[in-house]
């Protein structure tokens, strides 16, 4: 069995295919018992910018047919998005999941965001039972590259975050924050990133309102702003100048006739910015007068500038995966003979104790000490003739040095015993 990844990201397919299959926080538990059912264990990684499910299977062939089975449960067709696709098998899906977790495949380069979604989605699927064994071990390990490259390279400095980028797009719209009335719909982590932004950003008034009241005002409290229930939302819009929207609705909460109707009450431009998978805001908004829309696939360009600072320090992070790949590839391969040798213990300690006692049989005159003596040296010969061996298998051996050690001591005819 080996690790394999199934996936789309930003790079492989538009905002439109991904969010048909993105998981939200409250989904995932019943999301992870279909896979578990389908490929027994695994992990869905699912963030803006990119849907994943990593699992065990003998190829990658086994691997898209378990995921498959995983969506088909979930009643989403995944033949329907086959070229958007990428499918990776052991050694190059860990190298994956490594550049996932240290921001090298993100839409921007060393943003921080994607370790802790990461951290979640590992922490989803242990709760649900559907993460143990090899799956614990990768991701553990590959949490400990993500800290490990932005502890020792810059990747992540002074980066721009999805929230950052946010404020960005809406200085180009608008010029100056300063003065300006901010809405922040949704106050998810992703939310309230933004609101921290804005905030930071110089807005004029930042109002928060969410599906749990509770919380915008908990964190109105904290950044000094205004909670309002999400009933309010319309009149809302009406006096906003600068709207971010990122719940986990499954549907649009704001659609263009909503737009429609408040656009002719105002004068002032809106701008809005959608960072939710799947969308809030209804892509025909973006044809509205006096509206300018931008999704999550529009923070490209903000990043680009910043992409281009970072590209050495993205060469050092990638020095980093390959070191993190081979140190996996070590372990993996020592896993693999951790049965060969115990065959080869329980082989030798059964030869052992067979000569041992025919040798015994014949020398009854031998004392219980002498005896115990005996079985200690014969102990240590055995223990001394298999360390090169066992040192070996434990050192990195390949399935072929595993595979010739078992024909040498006819391991596999000794089990079938």
């Amino acid at each position: 069995m080996h690790l394999v990844v199934v996936g789309l990201n930003h790079r492989t397919a538009p905002l439109e295919v991904r969010e048909q299959f993105a998981f939200s926080r409250s989904e995932l538990p019943w999301a992870l018992d279909a896979l578990k059912t389908a490929a027994n264990q695994g992990v869905v990684l699912s963030t803006c910018n990119r849907m994943e499910v990593y699992t065990l299977a003998s190829s990658a062939a086994q691997g898209r047919s378990q995921v498959e089975q995983f969506f088909a449960q979930l009643g989403r067709n995944l033949e329907e998005v086959s070229s958007h696709l990428y499918i990776l098998e052991h050694l190059e899906a860990a190298r994956h999941l490594f550049r996932v977790v240290c921001g090298l495949d993100s839409l921007i380069l060393g943003e921080t965001e994607i370790l802790g979604q990461a951290r979640d989605a590992y922490g989803a699927a242990v709760a649900q039972r559907a993460a143990r064994g090899v799956i614990s071990h990768v991701f553990h390990h590959a949490l400990r590259v993500g800290k490990r490259a932005r502890r020792e390279t810059g990747i992540s400095r002074n980066a721009l975050s999805v929230s950052a980028a946010c404020v960005e797009l809406a200085r180009r719209a608008l010029g100056d924050l300063r003065g300006k009335d901010v809405l922040v719909i949704g106050l998810g982590e992703a939310g309230r990133l933004a609101a921290r932004a804005l905030t930071a950003a110089g807005a004029g008034s930042l109002t928060m309102t969410n599906r749990t009241y509770q919380r915008a005002v908990e964190l109105a409290a904290e950044l000094g702003g205004t909670a309002v229930p999400l009933e309010e939302l319309e009149s809302l819009l009406e006096r906003s100048d600068v709207v971010v929207s990122t719940t986990e609705a499954p549907g649009y909460i704001l659609t263009a006739d909503t737009l429609r109707r408040i656009t002719e009450r105002r004068s002032a431009p809106l701008f809005l910015v959608d960072i939710a998978v799947p969308r809030d805001i209804d892509p025909a908004v973006a044809d509205l007068p006096g509206v300018v829309l931008r999704d999550i696939d529009d923070l490209e360009a903000v990043s680009e500038g910043n992409r281009r600072q970072r590209e050495e320090e993205a060469q050092r992070v990638e020095t980093i995966v390959d070191q993190e790949v081979q140190r996996f590839s070590q372990w993996w391969d020592g896993r693999q003979a951790v049965p060969t040798v115990a065959a080869l213990r329980e082989q030798a300690e059964r030869i052992r104790l067979q000569e041992l006692r025919k040798t015994l049989r014949r020398l009854n005159h031998f004392s219980e000490e002498e005896q115990q003596r005996l079985d200690a040296m014969t102990k240590a010969i055995v223990k001394k003739l298999l360390h090169p061996a066992i040192a070996s298998l434990r050192n990195g051996a390949t399935e072929d040095n595993v595979r010739t050690l078992r024909a040498l001591f006819r391991l596999d005819q000794e089990e079938q015993r």
